[in-house]
């Protein structure tokens, strides 16, 4: 019988393994991603640490109709902002807006509260529905799947929020792109800076 500190280091390299060598992926299978899958990830991830009621709200875009609406409202943010002024810009707009959004199998809008004249508790919960992300992305892996986390120029306006149907006070902070793992896809080697670039004592 295992002892139980065995079984928390087996724990323990599991959670290293699966936060290094996890990968971000714009490419995915066509495939499907049952919602009920979704619902049930974004429910073992709401363990991340927060302290109070939890700060977030994710919207769901599954379905062909979901997905309609989203591309559109995107498009008509790009002309009002002026990002699309001509016909390249359109023409390179509409064809990643295709692929991120009416092309993704599924796509998840991730937002937390604000509180308006308290700094300290919008930042706390924007930090915790990052969290929340990460703890989604190092699920998926599981179940075969990939994520590409964005923040796009629409995420950032609060008009744009509205439009969508969040509630006044819930500010956007990730599109967030799932599908099944292509075995095609070219996998990035996932290089970081070593810690003696980013790591130094207080006062050294």
């Amino acid at each position: 019988m295992r002892s139980v500190l065995t079984i928390w280091r087996v724990g323990m390299t599991s959670i290293q393994e699966s936060i290094t060598t996890r990968r971000t992926s714009k490419q995915s299978l066509a495939t499907p991603v049952a919602k009920d899958l979704l619902i049930d990830l974004l429910a073992q991830a709401s363990a991340a640490p927060y302290h109070k009621k939890e700060p977030w709200l994710v919207k769901l875009v599954t379905t062909t109709e979901e997905k309609d609406f989203l591309y559109d409202r995107i498009i008509q943010f790009y002309e009002e902002s002026g990002v699309i002024h001509d016909e390249k810009s359109r023409e390179k707009l509409t064809a990643k807006m295709n692929r991120l959004i009416r092309n993704a199998p599924a796509t998840l809008l991730f937002a937390h509260e604000v509180y308006p004249d308290k700094k300290r508790l919008t930042s706390d919960a924007a930090l915790a529905t990052a969290a929340l992300i990460q703890n989604f992305s190092l699920l998926l892996a599981e179940h075969d799947l990939v994520g590409f986390w964005a923040s796009s120029a629409f995420t950032l306006e609060p008009d744009f929020a509205k439009k969508i149907g969040l509630p006044d006070n819930y500010s956007l902070i990730a599109n967030y792109r799932v599908g099944y793992r292509d075995p095609d896809a070219k996998v990035s080697t996932g290089k970081r800076r070593p810690p003696s670039e980013w790591i130094s004592d207080l006062r050294g």
